[in-house]
Parts: structure tokens; sequence; C-alpha cells
């Protein structure tokens, strides 16, 4: 307070304590009037989990939830699907005018969202080739011949042909 001296200062600091002490007053008046009601004040009222959080079961329901909600929202999707919408952008619009709620509840679809549901739905899982040229040597799809994984000191690891 810039206009203040030091009376003021005094008098304002013995206001604030005595609203301290009626504010303590109050307090223990209803706490006991709390108490003749036989109201439990305090303690441990037995709300407390039996185990700590668990990140795996966490995450295993998270995803759950996230496959039904897939589910849920998969006719809608294929009824699009079947008038000659199948870009995710072009669904995520259409969901949008339609009013579809997304997984989380919200009112905007984007493309990510769609595909997504898209991936958690489909069956035929898109194949992703290995990356491993070991992998790809196995599976016959990398040149027969000799070759070795190059990783000596002071070189970038990569792949050499003998």
């Amino acid at each position: 307070m810039p206009g203040a001296d030091d009376l003021m200062m005094r008098v304002y600091a013995a206001m604030a304590q005595k609203e301290r002490e009626l504010i303590s007053e109050r307090t223990k008046a209803a706490l006991g009037a709390a108490k003749a009601r036989g109201a439990r004040l305090g303690g441990d009222r037995g709300y407390r989990p039996v185990a700590g959080p668990d990140a795996g079961a966490a995450a295993v329901a998270r995803r759950v939830a996230a496959e039904r909600a897939a589910h849920r929202l998969l006719p809608e999707v294929d009824r699009l699907r079947q008038a000659g919408i199948t870009s995710r952008q072009a669904l995520a619009r259409a969901l949008t005018e339609r009013g579809v709620p997304t997984p989380h509840g919200g009112e905007t679809w984007t493309h990510t969202t769609v595909g997504r549901l898209l991936a958690r739905t489909d069956t035929p899982k898109r194949f992703r080739p290995p990356t491993c040229f070991r992998c790809l040597h196995n599976l016959g799809w990398w040149p027969k011949g000799d070759w070795q994984v190059s990783g000596e000191r002071g070189r970038k690891p990569g792949v050499r042909f003998a």
C-alpha cells in the first residue's frame, strides 16, 4: 500500500489477526456441531486402493477402450465408404458434418483420428516389410551373396558386400 504509514499498517495487522481468530472460532463451532450430529471427522475413510497404480494394466485398459470405440464407430465409417467416400480427409470431413462424436467425445474429426480408427478396425493389417538386412536376406528379399554388417570403430554401420 503506497499511501499507508506505520500506524495504518499496525491497524491492518490487528484487523487481520482479529479476522483469523473469528474464522478459528467459527470453524471450531462447526466441527463441534458436526461431531454432535455423529459425523465422522478426519482419518482414513478406506478409499485407498489395495495396490498402487499399474502402468501395464492402464495401457491395456486404454487399448481396450480405444478398440471398443473404434468398433462402435465402424458402421458409420462403412456407410460412408459405401457412399464412395474413401480418403481419410474426406471421411473426417463427412463425420464432422454428420455430427458424429470422436472416440474421445470431441466434435471435429481429423484425418489422423480416422486413420487410427481404421488401423484398429481393419482386419487385414498392412504388411510392412522388415528393415533389418538380415531379415530381408533370410526371407529371400535381399540378393544372394556374401555380405556382412559393418560396424567397426570409427565407421558408420551399414551393409558391405564382399
